[in-house]
Parts: structure tokens; C-alpha cells; sequence
């Protein structure tokens, strides 16, 4: 059901849908989402992806996402935690965060994620936990420090991984945390060992994920700042 009239940028330019995401036993969000994200990936202007081979991965609901959710009930931080989502999509890890009681600001290099996400806070009573703004992890202009930050499915390209770590470098608190979510894949390994090796402390958690008929293993990995 439509609770709140959708920004016409959106609903004129996608084919939409509220679909019921589960974030375990805690709570189910609804999430305006694009209902075949396969048909954006098959409509992408090919000069467009040459200029900056950039996929609309934000337009998914991914199990990454679902899992890190399920990761901030399980193991709750204290409340009121000021948390830093990096690649936010369409919201789902950081509205579970803000639901969990931490204080978000999301970010995504995708100007329509943003908008996305902010619907679906507003969608999920979350607007007043939650913030939103544009970040370019290559060259990032946030000036605050955080005690957590966070990120879905992230790590997946080798190439992001400097960016990723330099802002972290950046923005995370001595002592921080850094959360990422991810489905096993290969790259993941190498960004494992890199933060390792740039002093970080690493232990992971692993869970299954169920959503739309299909089971996905995700492995949350846990980076403790330690200088």
C-alpha cells in the first residue's frame, strides 16, 4: 500500500512496487522499490557505463543488505550511536539501523538511491533517525568522525577497496567499527587482508538469509580501528 504520495522523478521514470522485507524477527520494512531491476541493467546507455561504468546495483534489494540488518538486532550497539552507511541503495541496512535506535546518515553516489531511501524512512517511520546525503567514495568531503560505519555488499570490486579503506582511514574513530556485508564473494578476501594488514582488527559472522523463495549465506565481517 502507497502510504505517501511517491516524487514524481521516481514514478514517472520507474515501474514500482512495495515489496515486504523481513529483517528477521525484529521488524519487516517496506521498501518502494524498482520491481525488475533487470530491466534497468538492460536499458543502460552503453556510452553512459563507458563514462563511468557505473551498474544500477542500488536498485536491489540485496540479502547482504538484509543480513547486515539482522547483524545490527543480534548484536545491538548502544543507542543513539552515531553510524555511517556507505552505498545505502534503496535504504534497507541503514532503516534497519535507525529502527535498531542508532542515529544514521546514508550515503550513495546515486542521486536517485537518495531519493529511494528517504521515501522508504519516511515509509517505515524512520525520518527523524535517518539523514541522507551525495558521496563519491573516491573523493569523499565529509568532515565528522564516527564510531561506526557501515556498508552492504560493498567490497565486491577490487578497485574500491583503496577508496573504501582511505575513507575509512578518514572518518572512522580510533576505536571504531566498521561493519560490511557480503555473499562470499572473491574480492572480499583480498579486502580482508589489506585492512588486516593496515592494522585493523577483523572477526566475521556468518548467517543465512532467506527472501523472495531463494537462501543466500552472508558473511558480516567486523574491522575494529585500532589506531
Amino acid at each position: 500500500m502507497i502510504k505517501f504520495d511517491i516524487p514524481a522523478n521516481l514514478a514517472d521514470r520507474y515501474d514500482i512496487c512495495i515489496k515486504r522485507v523481513p529483517i528477521g524477527n525484529w521488524v519487516e520494512l517496506e521498501i518502494l522499490a524498482v520491481r525488475d531491476p533487470d530491466i534497468l541493467i538492460d536499458e543502460l546507455d552503453p556510452e553512459q557505463y563507458d563514462e563511468d561504468e557505473r551498474l544500477p546495483y542500488w536498485a536491489e534489494i540485496w540479502p547482504a543488505a538484509i543480513g547486515l540488518g539482522r547483524h545490527l538486532f543480534e548484536y545491538p550497539l548502544p543507542v543513539g550511536s552515531k553510524l555511517l552507511e556507505l552505498g545505502c541503495g534503496l535504504g534497507v541496512a541503514g532503516i534497519a539501523a535507525a529502527a535498531a535506535g542508532q542515529e544514521v546518515v546514508a550515503c550513495d553516489y546515486e542521486k536517485d538511491a537518495i531519493a529511494f531511501s528517504r521515501y522508504n524512512a519516511r515509509l517505515n517511520g524512520q525520518e527523524k533517525s535517518i539523514s541522507f546525503r551525495f558521496l563519491d567514495w573516491r573523493s569523499p568531503n565529509l568532515n565528522q568522525k564516527f564510531h561506526i560505519v557501515i556498508g552492504s555488499d560493498i567490497i565486491y570490486e577490487t578497485p574500491n577497496h583503496y577508496p573504501i579503506q582511505k575513507l575509512l582511514d578518514q572518518t572512522l574513530k580510533t576505536g571504531g567499527m566498521f561493519l560490511t556485508s557480503d555473499p562470499g564473494r572473491r574480492a572480499a578476501e583480498s579486502f580482508v587482508k589489506s585492512m588486516i594488514n593496515h592494522g585493523y582488527r577483523h572477526s566475521k559472522q556468518s548467517r543465512k538469509i532467506k527472501y523472495e523463495k531463494n537462501e543466500s549465506k552472508i558473511i558480516v565481517h567486523r574491522f575494529i580501528k585500532t589506531e
